[in-house]
């Protein structure tokens, strides 16, 4: 038996309670390949519910070893695709291992990929970690691991381990042919009719090299799933589960010509995308399916995105933002919910640079509509080995808390004269030009139920205990039916909350 685990989550604030969506894919590429294995996932927060205290998290361990114990797992592939699930993923290896030590753990996602080093130098307790996509590696592990044979195998592409205190690497493989994508198997999952959205990714990659952005270390070519996959996919989606909304996963979306199927099949979506890349005349076409658009927009200043990378030249930039005024105003004439993100205070801004983005946060709120909006502002961060914190060291001025690859490492100051209780002022500001509409309300509770809520709101008395998985209200329940209690709950928990919603992320932050 091969188990799969997607870990939790100590970050709440744009927590989605969805399919482990890269596991499903690789799961299901390794069942299709293998189909004699028993493979099965666990997703810890959708299959135990999310953990509102350290008792709390202890309840959900205790019931997770005893389930490994039944299950008997050859192996257990555990997921890490955010920095915010470093630790608890590494306090689960050492827990699984020291109470199964002849279990094989291996590791993959975004953060393993970049910290593997630091990963190995953290715990023991990781026999392996794949590096980028896992399709190809996690299949060949498990094939070894069922032939009762050492996945460390240089034969093997994008695999990481360490012997004798030294890392040994293999060589790097081609990016994953979707081609081979196998159809998502959702009886892997435990509660497959519990989720309440469906995530989905029409594509994988992206050309673009923001230096904010962990995709061009994965996959840094676009590429899209076949057609005829995605005809097979979804239908079957369909069938075994209870929802008819999609949430599109990809870096860069710009899958419209899907739309008709979707449509078809009384499908709605919520997908990102960029400034400069979505046309604007597109919108009108799709309203009735789109429930929701978020638009990666990060800063109105020239100088911000050219030091982002996210515009080339002055040329590009005021198409980038002509074109945002035009996004925002169709999608406020179709009456599509919309969320602009934001980044405040990034490595060299500037009170202008701040000023700017305020600026013509007021402009496009002037022309919202029944849709609504709201403006995502949150604080920089930078990462040890990523380009953004290059860009951070190579300033003289620019102060961040260098805390290291398990810290939040937020930039205090961008530049000279520019203090973080200036960016928090310009965060409020912008945020509070949001227009919170009843149909936007209903869009941002479907995808993101817990949307800036400080994880001690999720105690607050209000909410009853059918919310909870125990009596000591120690577990959040995220199955839909327990969400759609709370989510009848949500305008008066934002009225309550409303000042900490608005301040730094790390309020938000699940205190285990």
């Amino acid at each position: 038996m091969i188990l799969f685990i997607e870990p939790i989550s100590r970050n709440i604030g744009m927590y989605v309670p969805a399919y482990p969506l890269p596991l499903l894919e690789i799961a299901s590429f390794v069942k299709s390949n293998l189909p004699e294995v028993d493979v099965g996932i666990i997703s810890i927060p959708m299959d135990y519910g999310l953990p509102l205290s350290n008792e709390g998290k202890n309840q959900i361990y205790r019931k997770l070893l005893e389930d490994i114990s039944e299950m008997r797992p050859k192996g257990i592939g555990i997921s890490c695709t955010a920095i915010s699930q470093a630790e608890e993923v590494i306090n689960l290896c050492d827990l699984i291992k020291t109470h199964y030590p002849s279990v094989f753990i291996f590791l993959g996602g975004y953060f393993p990929t970049i910290y593997y080093e630091e990963i190995f130098s953290r715990t023991s307790a990781v026999d392996l970690i794949t590096i980028g996509e896992g399709e190809v590696p996690s299949l060949h592990i498990i094939e070894l691991l069922e032939k009762g044979e050492s996945p460390k195998n240089d034969d093997i592409p994008n695999l990481v381990w360490q012997k004798d205190g030294q890392l040994h690497a293999t060589r790097n493989g081609e990016q994953f042919n979707l081609r081979k994508k196998a159809c998502l198997d959702l009886g892997l999952l435990k509660h497959p009719r519990a989720y309440d959205i469906m995530p989905y990714a029409f594509s994988r990659g992206c050309p673009y090299k923001c230096n904010f952005c962990m995709e061009d270390y994965i996959r840094p070519i676009r590429k899209k799933v076949p057609a005829e996959i995605i005809q097979k996919d979804l239908p079957n989606l369909l069938r075994r589960s209870n929802t008819r909304t999609l949430m599109i996963s990809d870096a860069l979306f710009e899958s419209f010509d899907l739309f008709p199927l979707l449509r078809s099949l009384g499908i709605q979506v919520n997908f990102e995308t960029r400034c400069d890349v979505l046309k604007p005349s597109v919108l009108h076409e799709i309203s009735d399916v789109c429930a929701a658009l978020a638009l990666g927009f990060e800063s109105a200043s020239y100088s911000t995105l050219r030091r982002m990378n996210k515009v080339n030249d002055r040329a590009h930039y005021e198409k980038y933002m002509s074109n945002t005024l035009a996004i925002f105003k169709e999608a406020a004439r179709s009456e599509i919910p919309t969320m602009v993100f934001m980044i405040a205070g990034y490595p060299g801004d500037t009170v202008e640079d701040l000023k700017e983005s305020l600026l013509f946060a007021r402009e496009l709120s002037q022309y919202s509509g029944a849709g609504g909006h709201v403006f995502k502002v949150g604080e920089c961060h930078v990462y040890p080995k990523t380009k953004i914190y290059d860009l951070a060291r190579s300033l003289p001025d620019v102060v961040f808390d260098n805390d290291g690859v398990f810290g939040q490492n937020i930039v205090r100051e961008p530049s000279r004269n520019l203090n973080f209780k200036t960016i928090l002022y310009y965060m409020r500001e912008i945020f509070n030009l949001s227009n919170l509409t009843p149909t936007l309300q209903k869009a941002i509770l479907k995808v993101m139920p817990f949307f800036r809520m400080p994880a001690y709101a999720l105690r607050d008395e209000m909410i009853p205990d059918k919310c909870f998985r125990d009596t000591d209200r120690n577990i959040f329940n995220v199955q839909a039916e327990s969400l759609s209690i709370f989510k009848g709950l949500v305008p008066k928990l934002t009225h309550k909350y409303k000042e900490s919603m608005s301040g730094q992320r790390k309020i938000r932050n699940l205190e285990l």
